[in-house]
C-alpha cells in the first residue's frame, strides 16, 4: 500500500500559495517574502471539491508525495 498523500498550501491565512505558470510549472510562492520554489517531480491535479476542515478553495492545486513538499506550509487534504 501506498504511503503516498495528497498536500495541499495550508489554510487561506498562510503567506504561501501553489501556482500553475504560463510554462507549465508550478511554484510555490511566499507573499510576504518574494520567495519561490519550483516543485520538480510531484504529481499534481486540481482539487474537485473545496476543504472547509483545510481552507483549501475548489480547483486548487493539490500535490501528490510520501510527505508535503520541504517549503512553504503544507497541510494533508482528506477529500478530493
Amino acid at each position: 500500500m501506498s504511503r503516498e498523500k495528497w498536500w495541499v498550501v495550508a489554510g487561506p491565512n498562510s503567506d504561501w500559495s501553489l501556482e500553475q505558470r504560463a510554462n507549465g510549472d508550478h511554484v510555490v510562492v511566499n507573499a510576504s517574502t518574494a520567495e519561490e520554489h519550483v516543485l520538480n517531480g510531484y504529481q499534481w491535479m486540481h482539487v474537485k471539491h473545496a476543504d472547509a476542515a483545510t481552507g483549501t478553495p475548489e480547483h486548487a492545486l493539490k500535490v501528490l508525495g510520501e510527505g508535503p513538499p520541504p517549503f512553504g506550509r503544507w497541510t494533508e487534504l482528506h477529500g478530493t
